[in-house]
């Protein structure tokens, strides 16, 4: 007997600790709000410091972790051979091509561009060349074909001609079919990793934009830099619009809820230091903002005008029990300080599962994200008491909106529901997880390179336009090693290359190929006196003699030989490099299969090596990396959660019936995936982590009450329920709805995966909401002589208490 009075006497000390603490915690704040309040202005100092800094991404985000194997041969081969997505393409359709003023002004056009600050390079039929034999100097000489503008039509039509003898640039630079031109413009690394990159390609466009005024003729605009620089400069415009709109719609209802001035600015400013505490951050990891990262601030101001939102409602409820301003102030922290710590947990725990995907996008997003939703708790939590604490006590007008009449109308129906239609609850949540399971089997994994952005934007309809008349632009390379220095002189290789391109040339998905082999052959032509019918691969006598020809630098530049961007100096690894359609990341596993059936028929594995590569390939195979790593980071978040809740109620009974509620909506947001096409990527499978930790916070508060209302009625289930449900249901309205307007403002973006994401997570919300207030409470009624109350929520890690002043 004593042994056990002592350790219920430890039990008892251990779950009064962390009160005792919070109450010490309460008297710090207040005593010290002077120097805390210091401490805020320094760290808002500090963070306005460090976002001055902060970036935008200039590439695609990086999700393929470090030691994924195709990674690893993609970055070998971009050593070997410089940037594969370093090109935008510039492309014009019009039957006046070849007349002279036009072509003139397209000659034009290509100085222009060319003599732009960041171009390195710019090809076109304005500025080709082709190869002249030299016996004196024993060289394969680069000649222009033009070096001014065209005096008459004659010269043009005698250009064209000459065009049409080169079979190496059609295909590449034009379409004879549909009469279409493109500039190829080569972008400097130094500028496409910089800010300079938008005003770069802004300039890009206004030159060429103006000769497309001029003619009546549409630009368009494509490649890896261009569609990387609109992404940048859109998430750029979307973070400072959602983040005006977040604050401005949680702003207006801080005013609904309270009703005056004074909760609006306060909460203001505690949105304003979490806004920029979270942007300084990002640059203080090193990190830049992404599509992912960019709407983290935003929802830093949802969750940090929730917290706002539970003090002054616990603060005033307080203050209304004993008319106690500075009692009020001290017991909302010790008594809520905790509870309201669990809760941000629990939601920063839904954001920081993604850690264990091992993607650096997914990282970065979790990181800061956790972090922040923290450090909002923290300046929430220091913040509201301390300035409360100077202004003078709430009068009525400033508590009246406990007595809410439609809300307690609210809570009346929802009783009625769970009293008297229990069934049909039950009934309504099997129809609807039923439909959802069914939904949730039509969700498909797709994605494509320009996948967030609407059909109509002009960067799909330019990506479009460029793959109906040239195949597409995206970088596809195949990198074959003969596994021997000099392999790829030899003409068994050369041949096998050869073949592989003819290949190549039957997919639909892909364009024209270009190796060394096409190099070989335009040289060849070149040494036989221009002469078409020697477009072909040099014969074994011929290549060594042809190679010593070709020029090792062009003039005026610092590049080596013509052949360094498609063989290495040994001669040992070769590219072959394509450029291919958006075909997503489902018709990209097939496309891989193909060619590499092509591959192991042409190639065999004892004499090369051969891998697919490119920048299109990796990031597509993000997208399925992602999704295969949902189902870990769902159970990660599942257990993490589960686990806090055990600890808080000291329950597994009501772990299990807890995770009901909060399962469900998720069930539910997964099916209606399925039946509105809504794909699984990055931006829509953080949803169901991101909403997860929050909804379980809906289920920690109603919980919390219940076990109070049944501790005060001495363990009657029947009365403590309906009484939770009124004391617990107008916070978790209050929430759910604040939370709602505050994700579906994401509804307007731009991007498609930012609208999923947004719409999809209110919805969750607001699923969740309603399986806490009748699913949840018909399932403690239903169990109810299962279940010895008594027994399972007698002991608690933390009050979380209606009746705040009772102690």
């Amino acid at each position: 007997m004593l042994v056990a009075k002592i350790e219920n006497n430890h039990i008892a000390f251990f779950l009064f600790l962390p009160t005792i603490m919070w109450q010490l915690f309460g008297t710090f704040i207040i005593r010290n709000r002077f120097w805390l309040l210091i401490a805020l202005g320094i760290l808002t100092i500090f963070a306005i410091y460090e976002t001055t800094k902060v970036q935008m991404t200039y590439d695609f985000a990086k999700v393929v972790p470090d030691d994924d194997a195709d990674l690893i041969e993609y970055l070998k081969f971009k050593k070997m051979f410089g940037e594969d997505g370093n090109v935008l393409v510039v492309g014009v359709q019009n039957d006046k091509l070849f007349q002279k003023d036009f072509f003139n002004d397209w000659f034009q056009l290509t100085k222009n561009v060319e003599a732009i600050d960041g171009v390195e390079k710019v090809v076109s039929l304005g500025n080709i060349y082709r190869l002249e034999k030299n016996e004196d100097l024993h060289q394969l000489a680069l000649q222009p074909l033009l070096t001014k503008p065209f005096d008459t039509q004659y010269e043009v039509d005698s250009f064209k001609n000459v065009i049409e003898s080169l079979p190496f640039y059609r295909g590449l630079l034009y379409n004879p079919e549909s009469n279409v031109t493109l500039l190829a413009i080569t972008l400097t690394k130094s500028k496409l990793d910089s800010k300079e990159r938008i005003p770069l390609v802004q300039n890009i466009e206004t030159i060429c934009n103006a000769f497309g005024t001029k003619y009546g003729t549409q630009i368009h605009f494509s490649g890896l830099p261009y569609v990387r620089t609109i992404y940048s400069s859109k998430v750029a415009g979307e973070v400072k619009i959602f983040t005006y709109l977040s604050v401005l719609v949680t702003a207006i209802f801080i005013f609904i809820f309270f009703r005056f001035f004074s909760a609006v600015i306060f909460s203001l400013i505690v949105v304003v230091i979490s806004l920029l505490c979270t942007l300084g951050s990002i640059h203080l990891f090193g990190f830049r903002i992404t599509l992912l990262t960019g709407i983290i601030p935003p929802l830093m101001v949802i969750i940090g005008i929730q917290n706002c939102i539970y003090l002054l409602n616990v603060y005033h409820q307080e203050f209304r029990i004993h008319g106690n301003k500075m009692l009020a102030i001290i017991r909302l922290i010790s008594k809520n300080g905790l509870p309201l710590f669990l809760t941000n947990v629990t939601t920063a725990v839904g954001f920081c599962v993604f850690s264990f995907s091992g993607s650096a996008i997914l990282d970065q997003f979790s990181i800061i994200s956790g972090i922040n939703i923290m450090l909002v708790y923290i300046i929430s939590l220091v913040f509201i008491p301390i300035v409360y604490s100077y202004l003078p006590p709430p009068k009525y007008k400033h508590t009246k909106h406990l007595d809410s009449v439609r809300l307690n109308k609210v809570m009346e129906f929802c009783n009625y529901l769970v009293y008297h239609h229990r069934k049909s609850i039950y009934v309504v949540t099997i129809l609807l997880c039923a439909a959802s399971i069914y939904g949730s089997f039509q969700v498909k994994s797709l994605g494509y390179v320009v996948d967030d952005l609407p059909k109509h934007d002009p960067v799909y309809t330019d990506l479009k336009f460029f793959e109906k008349n040239l195949k597409g632009v995206l970088p596809y390379e195949i990198r074959i090693d003969t596994k021997k220095d000099g392999g790829v002189k030899d003409y068994a290789t050369l041949q096998k290359m050869n073949r592989l391109q003819k290949e190549l040339a039957d997919f639909p998905e892909l364009s024209r190929a270009v190796s060394v082999v096409d190099f070989l052959k335009f040289a060849n032509q070149g040494y036989h006196g221009g002469d078409a019918k020697y477009y072909i691969i040099p014969n074994v006598l011929d290549i060594t003699d042809i190679i010593s020809y070709l020029p090792k630098k062009e003039a005026g530049k610092a590049n080596n030989n013509l052949l360094k961007s498609m063989v290495d100096s040994n001669y040992r690894v070769a590219r072959i490099s394509v450029q291919m359609a958006d075909i997503g990341s489902v018709e990209m596993k097939n496309l891989n299969a193909k060619v590499q059936a092509k591959v192991d028929e042409i190639f065999p594995k004892d004499k090369y090596d051969i891998t697919l590569t490119g920048t299109s390939l990796i990031f597509l195979k993000g997208n399925d990396y992602l999704v295969q790593n949902l189902l870990q980071s769902m159970i990660a978040a599942l257990v993490i959660i589960s686990l806090m809740m055990a600890f808080l109620f000291f329950s597994w009974k009501m772990v299990m019936i807890s995770l009901v509620p909060n399962i469900v909506p998720l069930l539910m947001t997964l099916g209606i995936m399925g039946f509105f096409d809504i794909r699984l990527k990055p931006s829509t499978i953080i949803i169901f982590s991101i909403a997860y930790g929050i909804v379980v916070d809906f289920t920690i508060h109603y919980l919390a009450k219940y076990r109070h209302a049944l501790k005060k009625n001495n363990w009657n289930m029947a009365i403590a329920i309906p009484e939770s449900l009124r004391e617990a249901g107008p916070s978790i309205i209050y929430t759910a709805v604040a939370l709602f307007f505050g994700f579906i403002i994401f509804a307007a973006s731009n991007f498609g995966g930012t609208v999923a994401l947004g719409v999809l997570t209110s919805l969750s919300l607001l699923f969740g909401m309603l399986m806490n207030l009748l699913l949840l409470p018909s399932l403690l009624l239903s169990l109810e002589k299962s279940i010895n109350p008594e027994k399972e929520m007698s002991r608690s890690l933390v009050e979380i208490e209606p009746e705040v002043g009772d102690e």
